[in-house]
This record gives structure tokens, sequence and C-alpha cells, in this order.
């Protein structure tokens, strides 16, 4: 649900001009989420012996160690619990691995994606040739990208902020 929620508001965002659609990137998505101010998840445990996640934190558990074990979760006991563990940390050093590299390329690679539309915005397609294109038209688009996408997250976040603080009224009011 939260996947469908974020695409919605995001769609939302580029009707009311707050954000452009060369704007949406998976570090936008990323911000867009609930838990993105939380920590990433290191270990999923699914119980049952079912062998998918059903739609359930899946972008965040994208560097995680995925455990399925084949107990219902009423007999899920201190063995089963140690034998996740123990596997996680057999894992836990390729997925740290992962992660600390990944960030970096992201970057780059959004970087070098939002050069190619800097320079397709700025140069026609008729007129290459005549395309003064430089490293500035770059870096300011760029940084218009960066400040775009940051007011939309905020807002996103005042939101639902506002929205959590009525929440906590009617609670209060309501006990």
């Amino acid at each position: 649900k939260q996947w469908y929620q974020r695409r919605v508001r995001v769609a939302q965002g580029v009707v009311a001009g707050d954000l452009r659609v060369t704007d949406i990137n998976e570090t936008l998505m990323d911000q867009c989420m609930y838990s993105e101010d939380l920590p990433p998840v290191d270990m999923l445990l699914r119980t049952s012996g079912e062998v998918r996640l059903s739609d359930f934190m899946i972008w965040q558990a994208n560097f995680a160690a995925l455990q399925f074990v084949k107990v219902l979760w009423p007999d899920f006991g201190f063995w089963h619990l140690i034998g996740s563990l123990l596997d996680f940390q057999r894992h836990e050093p390729l997925i740290s691995q992962n992660r600390a590299t990944y960030k970096p390329f992201l970057q780059r690679m959004t970087r070098a994606e939002l050069s190619a539309v800097a320079h397709t915005e700025h140069c026609t397609l008729s007129s290459h040739e005549d395309c003064h294109f430089n490293e500035a038209i770059s870096e300011a688009y760029i940084e218009t990208h960066r400040m775009r996408t940051e007011n939309f997250v905020n807002n996103l976040k005042a939101e639902r902020r506002k929205l959590l603080e009525n929440c906590a009224e009617i609670t209060v009011a309501g006990a």
C-alpha cells in the first residue's frame, strides 16, 4: 500500500508542478517512503515456509538478508531465531559491502542522468552543432532539481506530520 500511495503522491506533485517527470528517480521514491528516516532493514524473516514477500517491505528490504523459515509463527522459537541470526551473520559482510558500493553508484548515475536531461533540454535536436552546453549549465540544472525535490519531500513530510498531529488530537480527545 505504501508503494501505491508514494506513486500517487509523486504523480500529484508532477501534476501540481511541484516536480517534473525527470525528477522522478530511485532517490526521490526512497525519500517519499514513511520509513525514509529509519535505518535500513538488515534481516526480513518470514515464517510459514512461504518463499515470497507479498509486497511487504519490498523496497526497504532491497539489501536485507531474507529468511524464510518452514515453521508457523506460533511455533517459532529461540532456536529458529538463532539459526536465522547465524545465517544473517554469514551474509552480513556481503550485504554491508553492497550497501556501501551502491549508494555512491546511485549518486553517480543520478548525476549522469540529470546531466543528460539538462543537455537534452538545453540543446534542440535540429541545431545540435550550435549547442553551447557546458558544465555550468549542467550544475545549475542539477541544483534546481535538488531544490525542487527537496522542497517536495519537505512539504510531504510536513503533510504527514500534520496528519499525525491530527490523529493524535483525535485519539487524545476520544480517550
